[in-house]
């Protein structure tokens, strides 16, 4: 039956559905009307959408009693229902099973030829509910489809399609290292249009935020003293706290003049063009995020012209630092250290000179500030000045303390201080994209109050949240519409 005629015939049960409702809702227009009307006719709209759907389906049904399928020869066994989620809700379809001979293996059609062989939900619906999930808990994806949507998955069904991807996305594809996730993005930054013609800076930061793990860790603090039962007592606790790791990449324009409070001169700020970001849960040594976010860097080197400038901008961690500095893919990469995080080390040593909230305080933290961005070797009379306070003064050991961490930070790492150049050239001299990427892709969905994460089931939302975050999600489920399911692809088992 062609789609039009099914359309015309569950219209006309609309308007008969409508017409008989008429009387209900009556005939003066009032707020409560149009809303009741509004209803009734999403209700009907469903309701016809939903049979047209099946029947169109049906039309496509198998009626043979013997069919050969891959080399391999099925016989017609018996009709079964399934029930199908939909965008209009639940549909239940007839189909045709067949057999091989002997009890041998089964095959449906009409499963087979709308790509929903052991499936529940039509890929439309998961794509709506993989989206929500990236963006909030499966019960308030529940509470909110069961609101505003025809369809209603359970939170147990929300929860088994996000799995299910997740499970799909790590899995490694036989005689190669690339996981589908992997396979996917490389299909997403092909088609991903980049603002080459404007682009000024090419900048990465690497960052980590603490997730909640379900796993047995120590407890932090002194042991309870109180008599309290042995479980109590115990020095183990049922959850702990790992680093999960954060990239970005980004890309800078042109810079315009923004005038700078505690400068005599203006501050160049390049404006951001594009920026993607990449998040896994931990892991020891970052093995997995690390070849990852390699695979982002190396694909927008490829694609920016010789000569662009390149900046690796993070805070003052040493393992990050030490990797960058180990890695031969940043060697031609400008290095710099986060100017905020620069001064809030600035900020202890001015509580350890001159006390907590002093205006004494805060006046010499603004100077130092201005040093580090007008002069070329700021740093170095930043350090000047710690050195003449901590050796003319006598401070008792908490303060002083604070002054030598200041000092002994600003030593290590002068050589990645050099804000005025940076700031010169226009270049970026802060990473708060990537800080806004920790609280964005993991702290907001991950760190609500009492959740705790297995590593599966962190890095599916992390990878999808990532996706949507990046504006990649149109083309990332496009990939994965063209691609299919993994078991198309050569997999390993």
């Amino acid at each position: 039956m062609k789609a039009d005629i099914i359309i015309d015939q569950e219209s006309q049960k609309v308007k008969l559905i409508l017409d008989w409702k008429a009387g209900i809702v009556g005939q003066n227009l009032t707020a409560d009307g149009a809303e009741d009307v509004v209803k009734l006719v999403g209700e009907a709209a469903q309701k016809a959408s939903r049979e047209a759907f099946r029947q169109w389906l049906m039309q496509f049904e198998c009626h043979t009693d013997v069919l050969v399928s891959g080399g391999k020869t099925y016989r017609f066994k018996l009709v079964a229902e399934k029930k199908f989620l939909t965008k209009f809700g639940v549909i239940v379809v007839s189909r045709r099973i067949f057999q091989q001979d002997n009890g041998g293996q089964t095959y449906i059609p009409l499963d087979v030829a709308w790509e929903m062989q052991g499936e529940f939900a039509t890929r439309d619906v998961r794509e709506c509910v993989l989206y929500m999930s990236a963006l909030m808990s499966p019960t308030d994806t529940e509470t909110c489809l069961q609101k505003f949507a025809a369809f209603q998955p359970s939170r147990t069904a929300i929860q088994n399609i996000v799995d299910e991807m997740g499970e799909q996305l790590e899995r490694r594809i036989a005689g190669r290292t690339a996981s589908y996730e992997d396979v996917l993005l490389d299909e997403v930054r092909l088609q991903e249009e980049l603002p080459i013609e404007e682009t000024k800076v090419f900048a990465v930061s690497l960052d980590g935020a603490n997730v909640r793990l379900n796993t047995p860790g120590k407890k932090k603090g002194r042991p309870t003293e109180r008599p309290k039962d042995d479980g109590a007592m115990s020095r183990e606790t049922p959850s702990r706290f790992k680093n999960a790791m954060v990239g970005v990449c980004g890309l800078y324009g042109k810079v315009s003049e923004i005038a700078a409070p505690n400068a005599s001169t203006p501050t160049l700020t390049p404006t951001r063009l594009y920026g993607n970001c990449l998040a896994r849960m931990p892991e020891d040594y970052a093995t997995t995020f690390k070849q990852k976010f390699e695979a982002e860097v190396k694909n927008m080197l490829v694609r920016l012209p010789e000569g662009m400038v390149k900046i690796v901008l993070m805070d003052g961690g040493r393992n990050l630092w030490g990797y960058v500095n180990a890695t031969k893919l940043y060697d031609d990469f400008e290095k710099l250290l986060d100017f905020h995080h620069a001064m809030e080390h600035i900020s202890q040593g001015a509580e350890g000179i001159f006390g907590k909230g002093t205006d004494e305080g805060k006046a010499w933290y603004r100077k130092m500030e201005a040093l580090l961005l007008e002069y070329d070797d700021g740093v170095y009379r930043v350090i000047r000045s710690l050195e003449y306070y901590i050796e003319s003064y006598e401070y008792k050991e908490s303060s002083r303390k604070l002054i030598e961490s200041c000092l002994t930070f600003l030593r290590n790492n002068a050589h990645l201080m050099e804000y005025k150049r940076f700031r010169d050239n226009g270049w970026p001299i802060g990473s708060g994209p990537v800080e806004a990427a920790c609280k964005n892709i993991v702290k907001q969905r991950m760190c609500r109050s009492g959740m705790r994460w297995s590593i599966p089931g962190g890095q599916t939302i992390l990878t999808l949240r990532s996706i949507v975050k990046s504006n990649r999600w149109p083309a990332f489920w496009t990939a994965y519409k063209q691609l299919g399911k993994l078991p198309k692809l050569t997999q390993s088992t």
